[in-house]
């Protein structure tokens, strides 16, 4: 067993697994562009205004019987998505399910599509059958060719 002279300071256990702010690393492992590939909320449409006025004021495209999609532009300079996913399309986890591969496609595509807009989608009941592949190829597509 290993014993401390007299004069020794051990660390204590605390600061060795756990170092204060200062001494903290920054996460250099990721990529500076990392912040495109994310979801934040400031990416989101969450009040009923916002809803209302892309779904009354913007462009509609119907994607097949798999989702409708409106969009608007906006005075920001960034991309919003809104999503709705009523009960018609199926039991709750079938709703997030949708939810998901939606924000997913919107997450990974929002880089590449130039203007700024806002854009709401609301899911089919065919949706829930797809497959995310196939989910993720449609909306994408849908989501470039928005002007």
């Amino acid at each position: 067993m290993y014993t401390a002279s007299e004069n020794e300071v051990l660390p204590l256990v605390a600061d060795v697994f756990w170092p204060i702010a200062d001494e903290k690393e920054e996460k250099s492992y990721l990529p500076e562009k990392m912040g495109d590939y994310s979801y934040t909320k400031l990416e989101r449409l969450t009040k009923r205004p916002e809803f209302q006025k892309v779904l009354a004021e913007g462009e509609k495209k119907r994607i097949g019987r798999l989702c409708t999609v409106f969009s608007l532009p906006n005075g920001l300079n960034r991309k919003r998505l809104g999503v709705i996913a009523s009960k018609k399309v199926g039991n709750a986890v079938a709703r997030n399910r949708v939810k998901r591969s939606i924000r997913e496609t919107f997450r990974q595509i929002k880089h590449r599509m130039t203007p700024a807009v806002d854009i709401v989608v609301i899911s089919g009941k065919e949706m829930v059958a797809e497959s995310y592949k196939v989910i993720d190829e449609k909306l994408s597509n849908a989501f470039l060719a928005i002007k």
